[in-house]
């Protein structure tokens, strides 16, 4: 017997490999189970299964959780635990599908024992009226053992908002933070009023936190730019301040509220009191170049922004302080004339911001304008299109100095103006552009003695002259005048007296160039309405008195 045993095995596994084969099937797992029997099922406990005391409660801004007590006995053998979500009539109404309506929990142990879990987000904003503990016997899923429901209404946020609240609980208050720093540093619409979300949730968390109100009060000045938002912008400082006295960019912020505000010496005792403590922040500098620049002060303000740019980058927020100092300071060099002054600030910020910040482009820009460098212009551009500049302006940089380069070169040099074509297209923009500078001027006579016109408008209904003015650009406005363009034109979707336009925006410089250019606002009608007329509607005096000037009495 001790011989035929082992026989007789070796051909029933002979047999089942044979058959396994044959059919498709493998039948190795009912060997094994044949071979190695599983224990027996442990004896239940006593008792029944039950589940009790549920509750749930909001344990941070959308995010709820859910706490229990159940008793297992373990039987079934194969059960699970589940919360579920429901309406008023006890199902989804059709809002989310039902699987977004449900947490699984981890299986239920033999004995008592608590949970305390999350309930996930059904991925909708949608209202909850009733939360559902469940025991289950899992082979169904939908066979319920036992459960406990409470009334529970849960009104969940949206998805943005759910995302934004999980990233809240996830981050340090620090780290949400520099988030909201980065979004206002954005400047678009829906990140300010993200950031702003985020600032009120870090206070409603911690009312001191002192750098939740100095942000609020950036984003206030943002969003209001008027008498207005800089008074709410004082109050949120005053709270900064308040809790933290020492807070030097509450000081540095405040001052520059002061001095938009024409409070210039109790601006410049703020950025006094400021600098004592050798802050890192270079808005203290920077805005205190434009406190001296606002009175006038051109060799004080000078020496604050060469401060700015003279202390060691920090590679955050405050490097826009830094370059804002760079952008006045080209600015009043350029006023004096030092253009080899501006040319070694164009090297030195390029060098340390790096190619792939795009400021060659504003040296490119200068090459061609300032310096008459054309091929200059052109390595510069092209050196900013492979750092991914685009959107700097490089295409329209290039452009321009190739048709510079066609305009100024003996014979027709066609393959110069066939790129400009390919960088920046025949049109109001290339025209305006163009008009930028007495350098390029020679190529915008060219391009209209070869046929473009002057008044020629793109699918936006805009001309030359009209994004001159858009962009206060009273040079090129100027410029492009004196070569024939209309000021009566209608532009914009709505076909608006291109003149009109400057008394609708308030822009008192650019209604006295027109009025200068011949235009004649007292005969100048839209929609019923004069210029006068749109002028009473802003309210600004000044604005009245220069149209009234030509004739029109008020």
């Amino acid at each position: 017997m001790s011989i035929r045993r082992p026989i007789i095995l070796v051909l029933g596994t002979a047999l089942a490999l044979f058959l396994g084969l044959h059919y498709g099937r493998d039948l190795y797992p009912q060997l094994e189970a044949a071979l190695h029997p599983a224990p027996a099922e442990p004896k239940p406990l006593d008792g029944k299964n039950s589940i009790t005391n549920l509750t749930v409660r909001q344990t941070r801004p959308g995010v709820w959780t859910a706490d229990f007590d159940y008793f297992y006995t373990g039987q079934p053998a194969w059960a699970g635990m589940r919360i579920d979500l429901g309406g008023a009539s006890g199902s989804s109404d059709g809002i989310v599908g039902t699987e977004n309506l449900q947490t699984s929990l981890p299986r239920p142990e033999r004995g008592t024992h608590h949970v305390s879990h999350e309930i996930n987000y059904p991925h909708a904003q949608i209202e909850t009226q009733r939360v559902t503990a469940k025991l289950l016997k899992e082979i169904t899923l939908d066979h319920v053992i036992v459960s406990q429901e409470v009334t529970q209404l849960i009104d969940w946020p949206d998805i943005p908002t759910w995302i934004r609240d999980k990233q809240l609980a996830a981050a340090t208050p620090e780290d949400s933070l520099k988030r909201a720093v980065a979004l206002i540093d954005s400047e678009g619409e829906s990140e300010l009023a993200e950031a702003k979300s985020i600032l009120e949730q870090l206070i409603a968390q911690n009312p001191r936190f002192d750098e939740g109100y100095v942000e609020l009060a950036r984003i206030a000045m943002k969003q209001n730019w008027s008498p207005e938002g800089l008074h709410q912008a004082e109050g949120l400082l005053g709270s900064a301040l308040q809790i933290r006295p020492d807070s030097a960019n509450a000081k540095i912020l405040l001052g520059y509220v002061y001095a938009q505000q024409k409070r210039f010496p109790q601006a410049e005792a703020l950025f006094a009191d400021a600098e004592k403590s050798n802050p890192p922040n270079l808005w203290l500098w920077a805005n205190w170049g434009d406190l001296y620049s606002m009175q006038g002060k051109t060799d004080q303000a000078m020496a604050k922004y060469r401060e700015a740019i003279a202390r060691p980058m920090t590679h955050d927020t405050y490097d826009r302080a830094r370059n804002q100092a760079y952008i006045r300071l080209l600015a009043l060099l350029e006023q004096r004339k030092d253009y080899d002054g501006m040319e070694v600030l164009y090297r030195q910020r390029v060098a340390e911001f790096g190619p792939g910040a795009c400021y060659t482009v504003d040296y490119a820009k200068f090459k061609l304008q300032i310096r008459g460098d054309t091929q200059g212009a052109i390595d510069l551009s092209r050196g900013a299109l492979n750092q991914n500049c685009e959107d700097s302006g490089a295409r329209r940089v290039l452009g321009m100095a190739n048709y510079v380069s066609w305009a100024t070169a003996g014979g027709p040099h066609q393959e110069a103006l066939n790129e400009a074509r390919v960088f920046l297209p025949p049109g109001p923009i290339a025209l305006y552009m163009l008009a930028t500078g007495e350098r390029s001027l020679p190529a915008l006579k060219k391009l209209l003695a070869s046929g473009e016109k002057i008044d020629e408008r793109d699918s936006g209904n805009m001309t030359a002259l009209a994004y001159a003015l858009q962009d206060r650009d009273l040079q090129a406005a100027r410029r492009l005048l004196t070569l024939g363009a209309r000021p009566d034109f209608p532009v914009g979707p709505a076909g608006v007296p291109l003149a009109l336009v400057p008394v609708m925006e308030v822009q008192v410089d650019e209604i006295r160039l027109l009025q200068h250019s011949g235009v004649d606002y007292t005969k100048l009608h839209f929609r019923g309405a004069t210029a006068l007329d749109y002028a009473r509607q802003s309210g600004n005096k000044e604005l009245l008195n220069v149209l009234a000037g030509k004739g029109e009495a008020l």
